[in-house]
């Protein structure tokens, strides 16, 4: 079954830098792992807000967190903020 994982997430430096590093360096590993990207962006209220939008099999997204969890650390994300949900098709 399809899940798709909305994520709400605080970085530590500024956006543009964030989504090129998301954007280039981490999406080998997704697509290893056929996770596609829906959406990723910045609230307009708070440039230190992100969202990711991501859509794989069960499951997927969830283990690629957990197995990536100091990566994304490394990379500006606050990981003790992130917030997933998730929705089913």
């Amino acid at each position: 079954m399809t899940e798709t994982t909305v994520c709400t997430l605080h970085i530590n430096i500024p956006f543009d830098e964030w989504v090129d590093i998301f954007d280039k360096d981490e999406a080998p590993a997704r697509a290893e792992k056929n996770i596609k990207i829906l959406y990723r962006g910045v609230s307009k209220d708070n440039p230190h807000k992100s969202i990711v939008i991501a859509q794989a099999e069960e499951g997927v997204v969830d283990k690629h967190i957990q197995q990536n969890f100091y990566i994304f650390k490394k990379n500006g994300a606050d990981m003790s903020t992130a917030f997933p949900s998730i929705w089913l098709k």
